[in-house]
């Protein structure tokens, strides 16, 4: 079992992940919202959204695709967070790109006033990203199979 604060459900979405081989666009969406958030906010919680965008993720997902999953559990400030500081970047598809996002992280990181530390500060540490999606993941239950 893992050590998600989501237990069962997210042990299902894992397996569902490894059957569909890594690819969460090939899962149902509650069972992506879920890994999307798990992954993000553990990482946000951690070290912020530097830390966030500092590696790849498997298959490197859009940062829209956060976002939006961030919506989709009624987490509106957080993934507007995610959005803003995503267009920071000054260039076109920074999910694609770690080299150059850790080059521009390590420009920001001098400006611990800035916007993007501002926004960054705000989501990390959101304990209602975890009420929220916990909630969410009550509501969809059903896909998560016997495991809800």
């Amino acid at each position: 079992m893992s050590s998600s604060p989501l237990g069962q459900p997210y042990d299902y979405a894992i397996e569902c992940l490894q059957a569909a081989g890594g690819d969460v666009a090939a899962l149902p969406v509650p069972l992506q919202t879920l890994l999307l958030i798990e992954s993000a906010q553990g990482i946000i919680d951690t070290g912020g959204l530097e830390f966030f965008y500092e590696a790849d993720f498997p298959n490197n997902p859009p940062y829209a695709w956060f976002a939006d999953a961030y919506r989709r559990i009624g987490a509106d400030a957080a993934a507007s967070c995610i959005e803003a500081t995503a267009r920071m970047f000054p260039f076109e598809e920074p999910h694609l790109f770690e080299e150059l996002r850790q080059l521009w992280l390590e420009k920001l990181r001098q400006d611990a006033a800035g916007e993007f530390s501002r926004l960054s500060a705000a989501v990390s540490g959101d304990a209602s990203v975890w009420t929220r999606l916990a909630d969410y993941v009550a509501r969809h239950r059903g896909a998560f199979g016997a495991a809800a």
